[in-house]
């Protein structure tokens, strides 16, 4: 079985440093007849119910309203890609981002991953991590990023 069209699974945590890569995307998969898919991961840090360590670990109280946030943030971005490209959405909830970015690709069988970088430096990018340089050493495809305005 082939696919239709390829799929380019675009990430964004919706700062303009992720917005940077809507549009060359957008041209990317219109050129090329591929879909986009508009992806966003809500990191959670998951806690330990106090007094019980072996219980399973919890999400934050306020992970719901946070999620259905999220949620319309990527539909409202979703609409802002245009109507050149047919567009969907997937949002997952973690504490792993780049897996979880890593899980969407692999769930969608998508053919390229897109995202934008925010040129953390120094004790910033020790304490944050980066996102993007994890997902480009774990990829088994190619990846597509978008440095940081100059």
């Amino acid at each position: 079985m082939t696919k239709e069209h390829p799929v380019v699974l675009l990430t964004t945590d919706f700062s303009p440093a992720a917005a940077r890569a809507y549009e060359p995307c957008v041209e990317f998969a219109r050129r090329l007849g591929a879909r986009i898919l508009l992806a966003h991961v809500v990191e959670v840090a998951v806690i330990a119910p106090h007094g019980a360590p072996l219980a399973p670990a919890q999400l934050p109280p306020d992970t719901t309203r946070t999620v259905e946030q999220a949620r319309a943030d990527l539909e409202e971005a979703a609409a802002l890609l245009g109507p050149d490209v047919v567009v969907e959405t997937d949002l997952e909830v973690g504490a792993d981002v780049a897996g979880a970015i890593l899980r969407m690709a692999e769930n969608h069988h998508v053919d390229l991953i897109a995202l934008s970088t925010h040129g953390r430096t120094g004790l910033r990018r020790l304490v944050l991590g980066s996102v993007a340089e994890t997902v480009v050493r774990r990829a088994t495809l190619p990846v597509l990023t978008f440095p940081p305005a100059a």
